[in-house]
């Protein structure tokens, strides 16, 4: 049997972390809400969820205009004021 990978594995991978650096560079390592530049995490604005698996698209497939630099103060609060919408593509 084939163990799932998890999509917290998949944010240890380096296809993650070669698209987190990319969107890091294009925010000039700075979070885009308070200006930061420490403790900076790579946040999805929106989940995109496979309509034929029903699972979680690949964090390092999405279009970079639906992720952005936040520092993880910011990150915690974005979450906690708004719910991220779910698309099923």
């Amino acid at each position: 049997m084939i163990k799932e990978v998890t999509y917290l594995e998949k944010l240890q991978t380096d296809r993650w972390r070669t698209k987190r650096e990319e969107i890091l560079i294009r925010d000039s390592r700075r979070c885009r809400s308070c200006g930061k530049p420490n403790n900076l995490e790579v946040h999805h604005r929106q989940y995109h969820i496979n309509k034929i698996t029903g699972q979680k698209v690949d964090p390092w497939s999405y279009s970079n205009r639906y992720l952005i630099t936040l520092c993880s103060s910011c990150h915690s609060i974005g979450h906690n004021q708004f719910k991220i919408p779910f698309f099923k593509i």
